[in-house]
């Protein structure tokens, strides 16, 4: 389903909005889990990892609202299309900065 998920997410910004959420809201679950069920978790990196959390969904979703010329159908496209590799980027580079706390 997840996969899928990752075909359709350019159909709308509501969608798009909505994939944000869900990956920033996994990523959280998982640093969540990592503070409070690993035995001597380093508490101020986690902290860290979840406030990096939190500015990347605000700055991704400030991202979907805003697009740049709405003339040009090609501009809004490469926009979208930019926007959905920094989305995966970030996700994969704060999911590793989760694997690296233990």
């Amino acid at each position: 389903m997840n996969a899928l998920k990752n075909i359709f997410i350019m159909s709308n910004r509501r969608g798009l909005k909505k994939y944000i959420n869900e990956t920033m809201e996994l990523l959280y679950v998982d640093c969540l889990f990592y503070k409070l069920f690993v035995v001597d978790a380093d508490q101020e990196a986690a902290n860290k990892v979840i406030k990096t959390i939190v500015e990347t969904q605000n700055e991704l979703l400030k991202r979907v609202s805003v697009n740049e010329g709405k003339d040009v159908k090609g501009r809004v496209k490469a926009y979208y299309k930019k926007l959905n590799l920094d989305i995966k980027e970030r996700a994969n580079t704060i999911a590793k900065e989760i694997a690296s706390l233990g």
